[in-house]
């Protein structure tokens, strides 16, 4: 699994997001934004889940090279803290609408 760009200008999940596409019909966007939040978890998931490997390894003494290490849970630290910034974004946005009167 390809990891998560650390440069937002390189290729973003997030790219293009925000555009309207006018040929699109109304529900088709909903499926593309699910399907775009579950392949991000499934990164972060993976990054997650090969941390866990290079930690356990470190604690077996398998473990070849410690930068490899460090940088493993730094990734997926990183990545899951930025998913539960996305999250907490679509909360508030969330609340917001539903404070909105009709």
């Amino acid at each position: 699994m390809k990891p998560l760009p650390i440069n937002p200008g390189e290729s973003s999940p997030l790219r293009g997001l925000g555009q309207a596409d006018p040929k699109r019909a109304a529900g088709k966007g909903t499926d593309e934004f699910k399907e775009m939040l579950q392949n991000y978890i499934g990164e972060v998931n993976s990054l997650q889940k090969q941390a866990d490997v290079a930690v356990r390894e470190l604690a077996t003494g398998q473990a070849e090279n410690l930068h490899q290490l460090i940088v493993a849970v730094n990734e997926a630290d990183l990545s899951f803290r930025l998913m539960m910034e996305m999250r907490n974004k679509l909360v508030d946005a969330y609340r917001e609408i539903m404070r909105m009167q009709v």
